[in-house]
């Protein structure tokens, strides 16, 4: 399976590496593209903002330029959606065919005020595998990509936007790349990650943009500064090892856990 993730400039809209990406992606026939995290308007630096370029269903202006995918080419792409009682997500559509593919994926820890959280983590498929998207910040928490490992996800789609002052950036910058390996490894799955790169006044881009094996080797990675697309042909397993880290295995370590989870939402 030929995968592709691009990393973008950093600036108020993206959008405009798209026709070479898609032109690439075609001529070397990849299955799934992957686009960053508010690829489409941007990635809003408050509510107003985030009000602007915000889409509400058919999701015309993302549909439109991709309209000239191949119909075999999945592709997962990063907007700022409205939903239907006024909130605003960040929020992942898989398009395939010229047509949205399932329900969008909404962000469900967003550290950005403008957006409010998801409630869901749908799962998709790509010919014979099943994937999950994980977005940005939802990345550094544990569980949304365990349950959608154990929903039967192989695959870990990962649109990113690290557009953030350069000193947070350079902070972040081994703890992003590290923490894709970990969710990688740690659920048996392929992470197909792409983000934004490059300076704009005071920010600075992750560059974090990457291809990871389950056994958390990198396979192909951009720049940490250029945009660019990054391209691998991956195999993936029909069985993961998922089964054999069952806490459920030790009833001791089970009851810990499920103690402190109840603990932690006693104290909330």
């Amino acid at each position: 399976m030929r995968v592709a993730a691009l990393q973008a400039k950093l600036a108020v809209s993206a959008a405009g590496d798209l026709p070479r990406a898609i032109e690439r992606c075609a001529r070397e026939a990849v299955e799934l593209l992957v686009l960053p995290e508010c690829y489409f308007g941007g990635m809003p630096t408050d509510r107003p903002a985030a009000e602007a370029v915000a889409m509400s269903p058919p999701y015309t202006e993302l549909i439109a330029p991709l309209r000239d995918c191949p119909p075999t080419m999945t592709v997962v792409a990063g907007f700022t959606e409205r939903s239907a009682d006024g909130r605003l997500h960040s929020s992942a559509a898989v398009v395939r065919g010229g047509r949205l593919i399932g329900d969008v994926t909404r962000k469900l820890f967003p550290r950005e005020s403008a957006f409010s959280p998801g409630e869901d983590l749908p799962l998709y498929q790509e010919g014979d595998h099943a994937f999950g998207v994980v977005i940005c910040n939802d990345a550094n928490f544990v569980e949304p990509s365990r349950l959608l490992a154990l929903a039967g996800a192989r695959i870990l789609v990962c649109p990113l936007n690290n557009d953030l002052p350069a000193e947070v950036t350079r902070g972040w910058a081994v703890r992003t790349r590290s923490t894709l390996v970990a969710r990688a490894v740690e659920n048996d799955c392929w992470v197909i990650a792409a983000d934004v790169a490059g300076t704009t006044g005071r920010r600075e881009g992750g560059g974090a943009t990457r291809i990871i094996g389950p056994d958390g080797q990198v396979v192909a990675a951009a720049g940490a500064e250029e945009p660019g697309l990054v391209m691998a042909d991956i195999e993936v397993a029909g069985r993961s090892f998922l089964e054999r880290w069952d806490v459920a295995r030790n009833p001791a370590v089970l009851s810990s856990w499920l103690d402190y989870v109840s603990g932690q939402r006693s104290e909330s």
